[in-house]
């Protein structure tokens, strides 16, 4: 539901004044799916490049995809709808992970949950890309980090599993734990139980 929507950072409000007025329903799920909040971010009064718009009789979005851009999806593939998003929240702790608003390569780790996503609002989708934003997530049994998403992809190891609320990475059979040394997650066994293994997934709106 659009209602009750919320002003947004203006970097994606921007983004999300663009993508209402120009790109067809189709193409706005693919901002939405790598933007989940920007979807409650209110776009503002777009009605005059609207008017513009039919007054210049423009072809769809999909029209100059298939007509001028026809390499776009060689590089940057459809995104696949999300499994889940939101904050990360690990059950034994009531910390969320956190990328510390640092570029790749950087280390992902657990801080207070601010409820406001940013650096805490992750996506992972339907074929197992674990994202923030633009970024991707990887892992191994040292640490947590962020990275540049592999261009021309959309998939990745991981998988959440909602009856053991377990955060599985696929390749290692192994699954994201805290260590309980200060905010520090790694991969380790799996381990159906372990509170240092259980994560909850909440979706975020915009607050007042």
């Amino acid at each position: 539901s659009m209602a009750n929507q919320r002003k947004g950072p203006l970097v994606l409000t921007n983004y999300k004044r663009v993508i209402e007025v120009w790109f067809d329903d189709l193409y706005k799920q693919y901002f939405y799916a790598r933007e989940p909040m920007a979807q409650f971010y209110d776009a503002g009064d777009i009605s005059k490049q609207m008017e513009l718009k039919e007054r210049l009789q423009c072809k769809s979005f999909d029209w100059f995809v298939k007509n001028h851009a026809m390499d776009v999806f060689r590089n940057f593939p459809r995104l696949p709808d999300n499994v889940v998003w939101g904050e990360v929240r690990l059950e034994q702790t009531g910390t969320c992970l956190d990328s510390g608003g640092s570029q790749p390569p950087s280390t992902v780790s657990l801080s207070h949950c601010h409820g406001h996503g940013g650096n805490q609002l992750f996506r992972l989708n339907q074929k197992g890309q674990l994202g923030l934003g633009e970024r991707c997530v990887d892992a191994n049994r040292d640490k947590m980090t962020l990275i540049y998403c592999k261009l021309g992809t959309v998939d990745g190891p991981w998988s959440y599993d909602k009856d053991t609320q377990q955060m599985k990475y696929k390749r290692k059979s192994l699954c994201l734990a805290w260590e309980g040394d200060q905010g520090k997650v790694h991969l380790t066994e799996c381990r159906t139980g372990d509170r240092s293994q259980r994560w909850n997934w909440k979706q975020l709106q915009p607050r007042l």
